[in-house]
């Protein structure tokens, strides 16, 4: 059940805190105007505190209390995705279809065009409920190589001009006025990508490296690198000659985030064990590249004028069998992590709400701290889905 509330307190929580001490057993909260205003490491003292200011009292019953969780990449869920052509009723349905399984703000991966855009800021301004929950556009494309282009549709790629690029970078977000696209994909050996990265940089966006056939003896230094799904539409860790999947391994890149589909199908399950057995959690941000099937079940849909078949898994092409998304949300992923043992309830928590605020560059959520947002998804010991709060009225 997701609730809108503005002030409130719960208490009798396992809270993930963002300060120290990161587990908090029998907590509480008090939430006041949509934002955390304190935390408490006894229930006590927190529901003592409630009762003076006559705040309602949500007992958690000793469940999971953590952040909202946030999807940095995602096309669609619940029937609807960023294809439509009425995209401030599709935005405002996937939001209410990711509340209601604990993900409390999303970056929906558009078509990268300029027309798109400017489509995604009219309906963010015309939206109050889209604009809360989305927190920038991410476009993958249009300057990535054709031959690593995957499901994404060949129209969409383009050489690169700075024109083209000064123009996505135009547009901003009505609800925070930082720019519009957050995260774009650049295959890297394209010529521009300096130029793009360098433009992107002084606008506050965030360049990917994805898309990509570049090798990993081909990459230019860099500082703050990102990868678009991890593994996938990149050349992989070949022994004689890796490409960009080598990236997060190599000391010269330590600080480089990296996106993981964690579906099994996109990934192998012993190739995720590898990574995170590897290299931990801390850069690593859990997304869903969720198509509309996701969360639906299998069945067959539409994505930009093609036939889509989802197996509950994965979606694709009808035409060709060509793999374009998750039919899984990261709540469901994050879980199956923690059920093989790969990831605590902690390392959740990180990979799907931290981490992609921390790379987004979202300073009001994705953690329980003092000051931000009171997004929180409060989860049962099997980290099911019991109540999601929202700090809004609706």
């Amino acid at each position: 059940m997701t609730h809108h509330k503005t002030d409130y307190a719960i208490i009798h929580a396992e809270i993930l805190a963002e300060s120290q001490p990161l587990l908090i057993q029998d907590g509480g909260i008090l939430v006041a105007q949509g934002k955390i205003q304190k935390i408490f490491a006894d229930s006590t003292e927190a529901q003592r505190q409630a009762q003076k200011l006559n705040l309602e009292i949500i007992d958690a019953g000793g469940a999971w209390l953590g952040p909202g969780l946030i999807d940095m990449h995602i096309h669609g869920c619940g029937g609807r995705d960023t294809g439509e052509q009425d995209l401030q009723t599709a935005l405002e349905s996937m939001a209410e279809f990711l509340c209601q399984r604990g993900i409390t703000s999303f970056q929906p991966a558009v078509f990268p065009s300029v027309e798109t855009m400017e489509r995604t800021q009219t309906a963010l301004e015309a939206s109050r409920t889209a604009a809360y929950h989305v927190t920038s556009v991410y476009n993958e494309g249009p300057f990535i190589a054709p031959e690593k282009k995957g499901g994404l549709p060949g129209e969409s790629l383009r050489t690169f001009t700075t024109d083209y690029m000064a123009q996505l970078l135009s547009f901003r977000h009505p609800a925070t006025g930082r720019p519009l696209l957050g995260t774009m994909t650049v295959a890297p050996e394209l010529e521009g990508t300096d130029s793009a990265w360098e433009m992107a940089a002084e606008a506050g966006a965030r360049i990917a490296w994805g898309h990509s056939a570049a090798y990993a003896d081909e990459l230019p230094p860099r500082a703050g690198v990102h990868l678009t799904h991890l593994f996938n539409a990149m050349n992989g860790i070949d022994h004689r000659r890796p490409g960009l999947a080598i990236v997060p391994f190599l000391q010269q890149f330590q600080d480089a985030t990296y996106e993981l589909i964690a579906d099994t199908v996109h990934v192998n399950q012993l190739t995720m064990e590898f990574l995170i057995r590897s290299l931990g959690t801390e850069r690593l941000c859990l997304i869903s590249d969720a198509m509309a099937a996701a969360g639906m079940g299998p069945g067959e849909s539409v994505y930009l004028g093609r036939q889509v078949v989802c197996d509950g898994r994965v979606s694709r092409y009808k035409e060709g069998n060509i793999l374009i998304g998750s039919a899984m949300l990261i709540h469901d992923t994050g879980r199956q992590l923690v059920e093989a043992g790969l990831i605590d309830v902690a390392g959740f928590f990180r990979i799907a709400s931290v981490n992609p605020a921390r790379v987004l560059g979202l300073t009001d959520r994705g953690a329980i701290e003092v000051g931000r947002r009171a997004d929180l998804s409060l989860l049962d010991k099997e980290l099911e889905v019991r109540e999601v709060f929202v700090g809004r009225r609706d």
